[in-house]
């Protein structure tokens, strides 16, 4: 048993360990925004990262480099003020980085094996705010502490 244990982990760091600078680009952004929320929060915001990818025809890191034009703020607030190389310096030496990192690696390689547990949502925010661009629509789904929108 101890030696099916061993190997299962070893299988899981292998798996993690040959990482592109996008997967940990998103592994980083997963842990900005919804590391409180654990595997099922980061899963479900690398689900609205893919979407919004898939809508727009960009890979995941153009997605998460987006920012405002008028504004220059990025699309996701955890990069404001720190950007893609911090953000990735901040979290890599966490813990549960691994853990984001899978996440990261299934939306980029196989992102069939995403849930959908966000019904397509495009964006998201924390449930108890209500910000401009949600004016007018209602949550497709809420997840923890996060509302998810499907917005045209």
């Amino acid at each position: 048993m101890r030696f099916i244990l061993i190997l299962l982990l070893s299988l899981g760091v292998a798996r993690v360990g040959a990482q592109t600078y996008q997967e940990r680009a998103v592994a980083a952004v997963l842990m900005g925004e919804a590391w409180s929320e654990g595997a099922q929060g980061m899963t479900a915001v690398v689900e609205v990262i893919h979407r919004r990818s898939v809508l727009k025809d960009k890979t995941l890191l153009a997605i998460i480099a987006e920012r405002n034009r008028k504004s220059g703020i990025w699309a996701f607030s955890c990069l404001n003020g720190v950007g893609i190389d911090r953000l990735i310096q901040k979290f890599q030496k966490e813990p549960d980085f691994t853990e984001a990192l899978r996440i990261a690696q299934i939306a980029t390689r196989t992102p069939n094996k995403l849930p959908g547990m966000t019904k397509g949502a495009t964006h998201f925010t924390l449930a108890r705010e209500r910000p401009y661009w949600a004016r007018g629509h209602r949550p497709v789904a809420v997840l923890g502490s996060h509302a998810f929108y499907r917005l045209p």
